[in-house]
């Protein structure tokens, strides 16, 4: 893997350059194109960062962000474990970005594959690939948990053989919590985006960490995402 890791001693730090960065990553994609898509990621991790974008912007009008999940709980948006509602009162109720261009998961809608059909749908359109070829991400953002999951690309997951489908429904994991089932990114969506960046917070996650960097390994979800111009890691070590 093509990892360019960056160490921070705290998650302060860590905020701020992957502040820096994501703007950087904005402004050139709406130099570019005329918009910056961007799929957020939940965890706590990202948290400081969505409220460092609430106060100071991406450096680009919201009007030409468009921002999507990269992977959700099948919970509603009101409750604690939903990623939309924590991000929605971070991020969104504190921004003035179109209600169109803001686009949460549809947790809604059953069962979770017509789900995720709709959300695949849904951003190849916005992206400009409805059909074959795979849309792809300014940048999507990355967490991973202790047992080196990524999105809700769990450990023994039937989602990681996924090569085809973009979104899709996710079982309850084993090795996290909460044991609900998820709608998430799968490898192709992920590894086609033009940027990809993991923001972790190191303590307990010292092993799949090193796992993840030393190259793929299926037991370790992180690892798989190898993205064609490498991945940014943000890691935070205290």
């Amino acid at each position: 893997m093509n990892a360019r890791v960056r160490r921070f001693t705290d998650v302060a730090a860590l905020t701020e350059a992957a502040f820096a960065f994501v703007a950087e990553r904005a402004m050139e994609a709406v130099a570019a194109r005329g918009q910056f898509s961007l799929a957020l990621s939940g965890g706590s991790t990202p948290l400081p960062l969505y409220a460092a974008l609430a106060e100071r912007g991406l450096g680009i009008a919201w009007n030409d962000a468009l921002l999507f999940f990269g992977d959700e709980r099948l919970v509603p948006w009101d409750d604690p474990e939903n990623t939309f509602g924590v991000v929605r009162r971070v991020l969104f109720d504190k921004i003035t970005a179109p209600a169109a261009n803001i686009r949460p998961m549809p947790v809604q809608l059953t069962p979770p594959e017509a789900a995720a059909a709709v959300y695949e749908a849904e951003l190849r359109a916005a992206l400009g690939r409805p059909n074959e070829a795979v849309p792809r991400f300014d940048l999507i953002l990355l967490g991973m948990g202790p047992d080196g999951h990524t999105a809700s690309l769990f450990p023994g997951s039937p989602v990681l053989g996924e090569t085809k489908r973009l979104v899709a429904a996710a079982p309850p994991p084993t090795t996290a919590k909460p044991a609900v089932a998820r709608l998430t990114f799968t490898l192709p969506l992920i590894n086609a985006a033009r940027r990809v960046a993991f923001l972790v917070a190191a303590k307990g996650k010292e092993t799949p960490l090193a796992q993840a960097l030393a190259g793929p390994d299926p037991t370790v979800p992180a690892s798989l995402v190898q993205p064609e111009n490498g991945v940014d890691w943000f890691v935070a070590e205290g």
